[in-house]
C-alpha cells in the first residue's frame, strides 16, 4: 500500500470512493471548485491499493485573523476510508489514522479544526492528537413580528450582483477586529464559499443606506424545511437589532417558522440576541489539533467566533 499526496490524476479514484462513502456524487465541478479554486489552497493525502484510492484525507486551507496577526490552518474535508479496510474498534491503528498522520506531517500550519460527529471526535482526540471537543451553541427564534416593518433610513437588496467586492472588503475591515479569532472573511473566500459554490444556494440579503447607498450589513442566508438558517452575519454592532428585523421580516413573508445561527456565547452580542428571543441550544462538536507554538486549546475552543457557513464549507 502506498501513502502520498493526492494528484489530479486520482480525482476519478476520490469521486468512486466518496460515492462509496458517503452514498452521493462529488461531481466534477465540485472537487474542481473545492480542491482547485479554493481561495487559500488545499491539500489531500491518499492511501493506494492496487491502483485504488482506498483512503483519503482533505483539508482546505484557511486563514485566521485574531488580535497577535494571523494564523495558518487547515479544515479537514472529505475524512474516507473504503469499507474494506476500517478498523473496527478505537484501540487499532487504522487507515484512516495512518493516512492523517500523513497529511499532517506534510503540510505546515497552525492548527486544524473541524465539526466531526461525535465518534469522530473521539477518534481524533484518541489517535490524532485532537483536543477533546467542545459543543457549537446555535441560537433559534421563532418567527414573528409584521410584514410592515420599515425605517426611512435602510433599505434591503438581494441578489450577488447587487454587492461588490470593494464594498464588502471595507464592511468586513471595519468590523474584523471586534472578534477574537474568525476566518478572515474577505471578499475573495465569501464569492467562493457562497456565490461560486456548486449545486448549492446561498442567498445574500443586503442592507444599505436608503440614502447614501453605501453598504452597512450582510446576511448570507439559506432556507432549509421551514427554518432559514442564517450562514454567515456581517454587521456593525449598532446595526444589528435593525438588520435582524429586516431577516424576521423576510422569513414571515415566506412563511418559515424559525431562524437559526450559531453564535460562540463569548461573543459580542451573544446577549442582546437571547435578550431579544433567540433561544440557545447544543449543537455538533467542534475540535482542534494544535501544531503551532504559543497556542493552546482553551484559547481555540473560547475565543473562535465561528459560523453556521464556517461548517458548511468542508
Amino acid at each position: 500500500m502506498e501513502i502520498r499526496r493526492a494528484t489530479e490524476r486520482d480525482e476519478a479514484g476520490i469521486r468512486a470512493l466518496f460515492r462509496m462513502c458517503f452514498n452521493r456524487e462529488l461531481s466534477h465541478e465540485e472537487w474542481v471548485w473545492k480542491y482547485e479554486n479554493a481561495p487559500w489552497g488545499s491539500s489531500a493525502a491518499v492511501a493506494i491499493d492496487g491502483g485504488e484510492v482506498v483512503a483519503h484525507y482533505g483539508g482546505l486551507g484557511v486563514k485566521f485573523r485574531c488580535s497577535d496577526g494571523t494564523l495558518d490552518a487547515f479544515q479537514p474535508c472529505d475524512v474516507m476510508v473504503h469499507p474494506g479496510y476500517r478498523a473496527r474498534m478505537f484501540s487499532k491503528r487504522g487507515l484512516m489514522v495512518r493516512v492523517g498522520e500523513y497529511f499532517y506531517a506534510t503540510n505546515r500550519m497552525d492548527f486544524a479544526f473541524g465539526f466531526p460527529s461525535e465518534r469522530h471526535a473521539i477518534l481524533g482526540t484518541k489517535q490524532l492528537g485532537y483536543t477533546e471537543h467542545n459543543y457549537v451553541t446555535v441560537l433559534k427564534k421563532g418567527v414573528s413580528g409584521s410584514s410592515s416593518l420599515k425605517t426611512c433610513l435602510l433599505k434591503v437588496e438581494s441578489g450577488w450582483d447587487c454587492i461588490t467586492g470593494e464594498e464588502l472588503d471595507a464592511l468586513w475591515r471595519s468590523i474584523r477586529d471586534s472578534y477574537e479569532l474568525t476566518i478572515d472573511k474577505w471578499s475573495g473566500y465569501v464569492f467562493w464559499r457562497y456565490r461560486d459554490r456548486p449545486l448549492r444556494e446561498y442567498r445574500p440579503l443586503i442592507l444599505r443606506s436608503r440614502y447614501r447607498g453605501n453598504l452597512k450589513a450582510l446576511c448570507i442566508y439559506s432556507v432549509e424545511g421551514m427554518d432559514l438558517l442564517i450562514y454567515d452575519l456581517f454587521c456593525p454592532d449598532e446595526t444589528t437589532g435593525a438588520f435582524l428585523g429586516f431577516i424576521e421580516n423576510l422569513a414571515l413573508r415566506q412563511g418559515l417558522v424559525n431562524m437559526r445561527l450559531w453564535l460562540n456565547p463569548r461573543e459580542r452580542g451573544y446577549r442582546k440576541l437571547v435578550r431579544s428571543g433567540f433561544v440557545p441550544e447544543k449543537g455538533i462538536p467542534y475540535i482542534f489539533k494544535i501544531r503551532g507554538e504559543g497556542i493552546d486549546a482553551s484559547f481555540l475552543l473560547g475565543s473562535y467566533c465561528y459560523s453556521m457557513g464556517d461548517y458548511d464549507a468542508a
